[in-house]
């Protein structure tokens, strides 16, 4: 149980260092009480709602997180088109 909540907190801190809004970052933090479920759906509906580019890695921490408490694809793949291309430097 540790490990799993420490892979969600990871993931709402780097949707948070993506540009999730703070009030949404407070409101996900349903992680702390095993509502892991609501917590997820709020992270990758809002950074969806307000079309906030995520990368690749992120993408697949969210996959990670979904098949762990067995959401379906269709509860994060709608965010693929905001993973940010990647750039050389």
């Amino acid at each position: 149980m540790r490990k799993q909540q420490e892979k969600y907190w990871l993931l709402l801190s780097t949707a948070t260092a993506l540009g999730l809004p703070p009030r949404d970052s407070a409101n996900a933090e349903m992680f702390e009480h095993a509502e892991w479920e609501v917590g997820f759906d709020i992270i990758v509906v809002q950074l969806y709602e307000f079309d906030i580019r995520i990368t690749e890695s992120f993408f697949q921490q969210a996959e990670a997180v979904a098949r762990e408490i067995n959401l379906p694809p269709e509860s994060y793949n709608f965010l693929r088109p905001l993973v940010q291309p990647f750039c050389h430097a």
